[in-house]
């Protein structure tokens, strides 16, 4: 029996990054196989970065085609929006974002550059999730205006995190992600990154 959560289709599902970063990986890989067989399923929205994605999927990405590839294998899943939310390929030194959303009979696809800030932060990926659905909902499923919002709210916060332990000296309480001090930019964002249809 499925939690009532999980079957209620007016209720969207998210399953976020948090099975591996560059360095840890913070669940057993026997887990594995319930995250892609059993939770991806059930999501309508997920935003794996590269390294999970590739666990889920045990498709390497090196290429925009892996990319593609990569998108599909987790619609035929069943999951309505991917967002590919860290993508590091070989031909660029920024960050890639790509996102493949099909919504009512519509497939959007976008990316976008994301410059590298010179600085490791902890919660970036909860945060993009929590801003990426926040947007998702109030833009009736805009995937390119979610986006856009999403990730310049979260370099805004990380620029302020990181102008704030610049200052003060850089620690783990200093690089704590200052989310309070951002809620302006967190409500409305500036559009400075913009995000291209593909």
């Amino acid at each position: 029996m499925k939690p009532t959560f999980l079957t209620s289709p007016e209720r969207d599902f998210l399953a976020w990054g948090f099975i591996k970063s560059r360095v840890y990986q913070y669940v057993p890989p026997e887990v594995l196989p319930i995250y892609r067989d059993k939770l991806i399923p059930l999501s309508d929205l997920i935003t794996p970065n590269q390294y999970e994605a590739e666990l889920l999927t045990g498709i390497k990405i090196k290429s925009r085609e892996d990319i593609a590839s990569v998108m599909d294998a987790f619609h035929q899943k069943g999951v309505k929006t991917v967002i590919l939310s860290s993508v590091q390929l070989q031909t660029s030194e920024n960050l890639h974002l790509f996102g493949s959303s099909i919504l009512k009979n519509s497939k959007s696809l976008v990316s976008m550059d994301i410059p590298k800030l010179p600085a490791s932060f902890t919660g970036t990926g909860d945060l993009f999730s929590a801003l990426l659905l926040a947007w998702m909902a109030n833009t009736d499923g805009d995937l390119k205006v979610s986006c856009e919002n999403a990730v310049n709210s979260l370099q805004c916060v990380l620029k302020r995190t990181l102008d704030y332990a610049n200052k003060k000296g850089k620690s783990v309480a200093t690089m704590e992600l200052q989310l309070v001090q951002s809620k302006v930019d967190i409500e409305n964002p500036p559009i400075v990154l913009k995000c291209q249809d593909l």
